[in-house]
């Protein structure tokens, strides 16, 4: 990232030394049509994903029920292994239906199956948990 562009300045997660710069990227759309299946063009999405990286964004926003799990194999196809500096924000507590449908599931075993979802499908070993909230949708 060149110094002239800082991507709106820094935000620091309360309550954590996490800082990411302001401008991050939101992976919904890297899944097909209606945020399901796969993308048109896999290879566009990977691009737009290293681009975006070094053009200077630090944290993605994601969610393995984005696709289902397209748009986490995406990411980890695309990045991993994972720059230092780059943060990977991500939910749980939804799913999606066969038919596409966003399914509301705050159960304690598919709040657990949907963080070990996560983790295999970026590769990672942890996910730091900054904050715990619950939306409903």
């Amino acid at each position: 990232m060149n110094a002239q562009n800082n991507l709106g300045g820094t935000f620091t997660f309360p309550g954590t030394s996490i800082a990411v710069r302001r401008m991050g990227y939101g992976a919904m759309q890297l899944a097909g049509p209606h945020v399901f299946g796969l993308p048109k063009d896999v290879d566009a999405a990977l691009a737009v994903l290293r681009e975006a990286v070094e053009s200077g964004v630090n944290h993605i926003d994601t969610s393995d029920f984005y696709g289902p799990h397209i748009t986490n194999q995406i990411i980890k196809q695309a990045l991993h292994p994972y720059r230092k500096d780059l943060t990977i924000v991500t939910k749980v507590g939804a799913r999606r239906g066969d038919d596409s449908s966003w399914i509301l599931d705050t159960s304690s075993e598919f709040l657990k199956k949907s963080i070990h979802d996560n983790l295999r499908n970026l590769g990672l070993d942890v996910l730091p948990i900054v904050n715990l909230r619950v939306v409903r949708l």
